[in-house]
């Protein structure tokens, strides 16, 4: 097995390196209830050879959203280190944040399933169960089975 060095840092992020201890907690904080680290789970991800969306980590989206009228976390932050504070961010509201964005993604996955439902009157797991049976059937039998 080729054993390669994965750092994942600020600059993974996009940010300048100021930020590096606030990706480092972030890095270090569990993913939902996982038991795994957000580095863990990036770094597995960069080993199976497979790309991060570091825009969609909770973290990136945080630093985007608005903090107050003409500013981003991102450029309050900077600000704050800039000006010489030490910025923790268990002090501020990521987890609150996520959770947040959590819920909404809940709810527009049921509004989805929902749709789904009404436009075809099959629901996700049926859908699934018989993609998963066609593909049975193909391998075993060597045809594909037409949905009309």
């Amino acid at each position: 097995m080729n054993a390669r060095i994965i750092n994942v840092n600020a600059a993974s992020f996009g940010l300048d390196a100021k930020f590096d201890g606030i990706v480092n907690q972030f890095l270090a904080s569990e993913v939902g209830e996982s038991g795994w680290t957000w580095r863990d789970a990036m770094e597995a991800t960069i080993e199976r050879g497979d790309v991060v969306d570091i825009a969609a980590t909770p973290l990136m989206r945080f630093l985007q959203s608005r903090v107050s009228k003409g500013w981003t976390w991102q450029a309050a932050i900077e600000a704050s280190i800039d000006a010489g504070h030490q910025v923790d961010l268990a002090e501020l509201p990521l987890a609150a944040f996520a959770s947040d964005q959590s819920v909404a993604d809940e709810e527009a996955a049921e509004s989805d399933a929902n749709e789904m439902v009404a436009d075809t009157g099959w629901t996700w797991g049926d859908a699934i169960a018989m993609r998963d049976e066609c593909r049975r059937e193909s391998i075993h039998f060597g045809r594909r089975r037409r949905l009309h």
